[in-house]
């Protein structure tokens, strides 16, 4: 028979190694994991915050108005088409002289007025707010990115893509934004057209 000592042993020189091994092994991979982890969150919350940029470039121009005149035409507040204007019917691209980044009359005042808008460009050096404050500064998440926007005519269930005289009704939003080394950051909205403008 064997002594009560003898049936009670502890672990071998050879069983704490492996012990020793294994748990290297699960700090070594759960610390590979976790770096990964915070790498990616990392890159998920510089991509929130591009896409907030898209997005509020795309709110910008939704909120644009969009009517049959210009909103320097006398009668922007009350035309029903683009006959009714008294001289400045609105296209497609801003007016002579109007910008984003001005104050007053010289403002964009269209939907219209943004096609083509790209940032960097005339009057932004980056990527900029309405008032020309470059947000895309060092260490921003928007440095090194560029912003573009551009409008088509789209025919929606029971609104045909441009009237009788060739203008939008309905317009599509596709608003760009492209950094170096990620993929572009593409939202999109639509926008009908209404009028009168008092409306």
């Amino acid at each position: 028979m064997r002594s009560e000592s003898q049936r009670q042993r502890g672990f071998t020189l050879i069983d704490v190694l492996v012990i020793i091994v294994l748990l290297g092994l699960v700090a070594g991979t759960t610390t590979t994991l976790f770096s990964r982890l915070a790498a990616q969150s990392a890159m998920t919350l510089k991509q929130r915050q591009l896409l907030a940029a898209a997005t509020s470039l795309l709110d910008e121009v939704r909120a644009a108005p969009f009517t049959y005149c210009d909103g320097q035409d006398a009668n922007v507040a009350s035309a029903a088409s683009s006959a009714g204007c008294a001289t400045l019917v609105d296209g497609m691209g801003p007016e002579p002289g109007e910008t984003r980044y001005s104050a007053g009359l010289t403002r964009f005042d269209s939907v219209t007025d943004y096609q083509g808008l790209v940032m960097p460009g005339a009057g932004c050096a980056g990527i900029c707010d309405m008032a020309g404050n470059v947000l895309s500064v060092a260490g921003s998440p928007l440095q090194g990115c560029s912003e573009r926007v551009n409008l088509a005519p789209l025919a929606m269930p029971g609104v045909a893509a441009v009237d009788a005289g060739g203008r939008a009704q309905s317009l599509r939003i596709v608003v760009t934004l492209s950094c170096a080394g990620l993929a572009d950051i593409v939202v999109e909205g639509v926008r009908l057209r209404h009028s009168p403008r008092a409306l």
